[in-house]
């Protein structure tokens, strides 16, 4: 977790890795015009087409997502009990890990997830792709800019969190960011990175961004369920065990979207 502990050495980190991660941003970019003004939407569909994506919500929040590679076949999971603006940030840090390590991934003794990524290597390129991608550095001035020019009086805190809903991603994620591009010192991001935003939202912010998908798509599965070299191979006392296993999780995955 970043905390105030960390975030130095992560922005200090950051600023190392920057020069190569942006070619990996420019590479996405120029896979066409979509990918730079519907970059979620695109990378979505990319996903989607390239992968077998699991949507689903779980209620492990500290858990965002994560890709792995069995049988030829390369699975993402994404949580979709997070707030959008984690979910969006899972979206970009996973792209980053199929489209730009697939030879890591498809090596089954690596770990490809980690419990605690703040200072992981792996992991920080993968943050930061996901930043620099999703942030544009002149519209993240420009807006910082205006807003501060607009709530002199409010605290630096407040006016982070108002640039949560234009970027439709994480505080921290913010932070870092705003750090990193010398917008604020990094004595600044320390004082504020550990700040209870989600206890102190102004009142005039959207708090929709902040609202979980709860988005479900488990067909990979059913697919595979229905894959005649399983029906093939697996006797039938152990094929009916699976499906109705997958029918009682998929019913209790509803209940989970069903809640308030």
């Amino acid at each position: 977790m970043i905390n105030r502990s960390n975030v130095r050495e992560v922005i200090e980190q950051n600023r190392e890795l920057l020069s190569k991660v942006l070619v990996n941003v420019e590479k996405t970019f120029e896979k066409g015009l979509h990918f730079k003004y519907k970059t979620i939407d695109s990378i979505r569909n990319y996903l989607i087409k390239n992968t077998e994506v699991l949507l689903f919500p779980s209620q492990s929040l500290s858990y965002g997502g994560m890709v792995l590679y069995r049988n030829s076949t390369f699975y993402i999971h994404i949580n979709t009990l997070q707030p959008k603006t984690y979910e969006n940030f899972v979206w970009a840090h996973e792209y980053y890990h199929f489209e730009f390590e697939k030879e890591r991934i498809e090596n089954a003794d690596d770990v490809t997830f980690v419990n605690n990524p703040a200072l992981d290597r792996n992991e920080r390129r993968a943050n930061l792709f996901a930043a620099e991608l999703l942030i544009n550095d002149y519209v993240l001035a420009e807006l910082f800019q205006e807003i501060n020019s607009n709530y002199p009086d409010d605290m630096l805190e407040t006016n982070v969190i108002r640039l949560i809903p234009a970027f439709e991603l994480p505080y921290k994620t913010i932070v870092i960011k705003l750090a990193q591009d010398n917008l604020i010192s990094v004595e600044e991001a320390e004082g504020i990175i550990d700040y209870d935003y989600r206890n102190h939202l102004p009142q005039d912010l959207d708090l929709s961004i902040l609202e979980p998908t709860k988005a479900i798509k488990i067909d990979g599965l059913n697919k595979l369920l229905n894959s005649g070299i399983i029906r093939e191979n697996m006797l039938e006392s152990d094929f009916n065990s699976i499906k109705n296993l997958s029918k009682k999780h998929f019913e209790r995955l509803e209940a989970i979207r069903m809640q308030n």
